[in-house]
């Protein structure tokens, strides 16, 4: 009968032991924040046209370049207990959405062309700081070369909000590099770098 009991003080020890640990596990994720992986499915949607050749060369990330955040981490408020990540590193991520943009608007994409556009991702920065909305800021210098030569440089920036949940994210993202897309395209084209 003894031994009966001690097995199964034992047990009922060690089980609880483990759910304690298993909480203890969980409160600490909790305050502490896990990173997010957010696979972006980029989708062109611009209405403009044009044709001819253009390449795309790699955009660099600033926040990268400056070390205060990783190649595929967006840049988010200090105080966040989440950092998000992309799948792709941002700047390529931004250069194959606009060459999904040049080609869908009907340029031929060619490396080897004449016209070059790539730029500098100055802000790719999501705050969800209020309790209410979400908050995606884009800031993106964008120029266009031949060879040596600039043709045209272009500065954008836009801000999208949505309410605060996590699925807003990707959404939010996805219209805010859209709409300097489709901004670039108009500009460069009026210009007759495009």
């Amino acid at each position: 009968m003894m031994m009966t009991d001690r097995l199964i003080g034992k047990r009922f020890f060690s089980a609880h032991l483990h759910l304690w640990t298993i909480g203890l596990l969980f409160c600490v994720v909790t305050a502490t924040g896990c990173p997010r992986m957010l696979g972006l499915d980029y989708q062109p949607s611009n209405p403009l046209r044009g044709e001819g050749a253009v390449g795309t060369a790699p955009f660099r990330y600033q926040a990268s370049e400056e070390h205060r955040v990783r190649p595929r981490q967006v840049e988010s408020n200090q105080s966040s207990k989440t950092d998000l990540f992309l799948t792709h590193e941002i700047g390529v991520f931004f250069s194959d959405a606009l060459r999904l943009e040049l080609g869908w608007s009907g340029y031929t994409l060619s490396d080897s062309s004449d016209r070059i556009v790539s730029g500098t991702i100055r802000r790719f920065y999501l705050d969800w700081r209020s309790e209410d909305d979400r908050s995606f800021e884009l800031e993106v210098d964008y120029t266009v070369q031949s060879g040596e030569r600039t043709l045209f440089s272009w500065h954008c920036s836009a801000v999208e909000k949505g309410p605060n949940r996590l699925v807003q994210d990707g959404i939010l993202i996805r219209a805010g590099v859209a709409a300097c897309m489709r901004r670039f395209i108009e500009a460069a084209q009026g210009a007759g770098a495009l």
